[in-house]
């Protein structure tokens, strides 16, 4: 029996159909202190359907949810998921809140909100055009926000509710309308404005997937008039709000951009049945995960020495901003050699792990097209910037060649 069992049977037992329970609480109940990761880890409180011990799947078995966590004062609620069925008409909007507010309300960075792209100070910064129009917000350091219609949200089978729709088919739409000749020039720009947003956006849901990460849903309601009688003008928001409850990414092909995204519920694990059986405690995962993360440390501490201690392409030398990634993707092999990795600064890490940015076999740049006018764009048809002085450190060209197959089939597409 799993020691999180005692928390779910006082669940089930509860006559309320909401409860909040301090920390405190829960270990009088459970018998026994939480493990440090219940103040530092916010997944270890996600409705989870995982097999691998994971606490949350056993108050979703008797019927409860985790609605709010409040780790500062280290307090948590729990809603009954029958008392919920009215979830998807409590997330439409009710007033017009400010993303500003809402991204800083979530905890995420808005210091950039203060400046112009000059660095000039900006007077009315909760309105910068830089940010306020944008669909989606954050990066993998701090997580995405993702700003979704409360119309293109529904409610599937198992009652939860869900964003299937295809950001690719919008950018797709859009691309038409920006290149037809015969539609009217306002609405040309207007859709030429959002492409770049969409593709963010489409990034932000396929890195987040890629990752296993959490993602942080801004709501906005349109009015439906405009939809059918003035779509150029139905991205208007008319209400909008931040949703209390974490979203996860379920499902992303990253051929087609076909997703799911599901509220408050974490994905299964894929083969975790076969990895970990119902006994094992969440605690026992926790310690399987540290000792892979200890396996990226070692092999972080190779590719620091091979590279001596510089971005395989840009050459910055801010060892807190370098990162050992891997060509062969450490979800398809576990591979720690040094001639499997090169060493990045985050920012090019994530744009490498998002094929906008490859190496070729000959150790050559190359830049996606989407980012041909930024800063980025400098690096395209560059040698790499340090190169290792040993061959058994060399990254392997047939591993680079593979990978650098994945980029140009993603170019294609875009």
């Amino acid at each position: 029996m799993s020691k999180y069992s005692p928390l779910a049977e006082y669940l089930q037992h509860h006559d309320r159909t909401e409860v909040t329970l301090s920390f405190d609480k829960i270990e009088q109940i459970i018998g026994e202190k939480l493990p440090p990761t219940a103040d530092s880890y916010r997944p270890f409180w996600a409705n989870s359907t995982v097999k691998d011990g994971h606490p949350g799947r056993l108050w979703l078995s008797v019927g409860w949810r985790q609605v709010s966590l409040d780790r500062a004062n280290r307090l948590v609620t729990f809603s009954r998921a029958e008392n919920m069925s009215s979830d998807l008409e409590s997330l439409r909007p009710q007033k017009k809140e400010l993303l500003y507010d809402l991204l800083k309300e979530a905890g995420f960075s808005v210091e950039e909100w203060h400046r112009t792209i000059r660095g000039d100070p900006v007077k009315k910064f909760k309105s910068n055009g830089r940010f306020c129009y944008e669909w989606c917000f954050g990066s993998v350091e701090e997580g995405f926000a993702l700003c979704l219609w409360f119309d293109e949200l529904t409610v599937d089978k198992h009652g939860r509710v869900v964003f299937d729709h295809n950001v690719r088919d919008t950018r797709a739409e859009l691309l038409a309308t920006k290149n037809d000749e015969t539609a009217d020039q306002k609405k040309r720009n207007s859709a030429a404005e959002k492409i770049p947003r969409a593709e963010r956006l489409d990034d932000a849901i396929k890195e987040s997937a890629r990752r296993g990460l959490a993602v942080r849903i801004l709501i906005g309601e349109r009015d439906p008039r405009k939809i059918e009688e003035v779509p150029e003008e139905a991205s208007s928001v008319e209400r909008r709000l931040l949703d209390k409850i974490d979203w996860y990414i379920h499902s992303y092909d990253t051929k087609t951009g076909a997703c799911l995204v599901v509220r408050g519920v974490e994905p299964d694990a894929s083969g975790s049945d076969e990895e970990y059986g119902d006994d094992v405690t969440y605690d026992e995962v926790q310690n399987r995960a540290i000792k892979t993360r200890r396996g990226q440390t070692r092999f972080r501490q190779q590719l620091l020495d091979a590279y001596r201690r510089g971005c395989a392409i840009t050459g910055s030398r801010i060892t807190e901003l370098l990162e050992a990634a891997h060509i062969v993707p450490h979800s398809l092999m576990t591979n720690y050699s040094t001639r499997n990795g090169l060493l990045l600064k985050t920012d090019i890490h994530t744009l490498y792990d998002l094929h906008l940015i490859s190496v070729d076999a000959t150790y050559t740049v190359h830049v996606s097209r989407r980012l041909a006018n930024t800063d980025y764009g400098k690096l395209h048809g560059k040698k790499l910037e340090i190169f290792p002085d040993r061959s058994a450190d060399q990254p392997s060209s047939t591993a680079l060649e593979k990978r650098h197959a994945l980029f140009l089939e993603e170019e294609r597409t875009r």
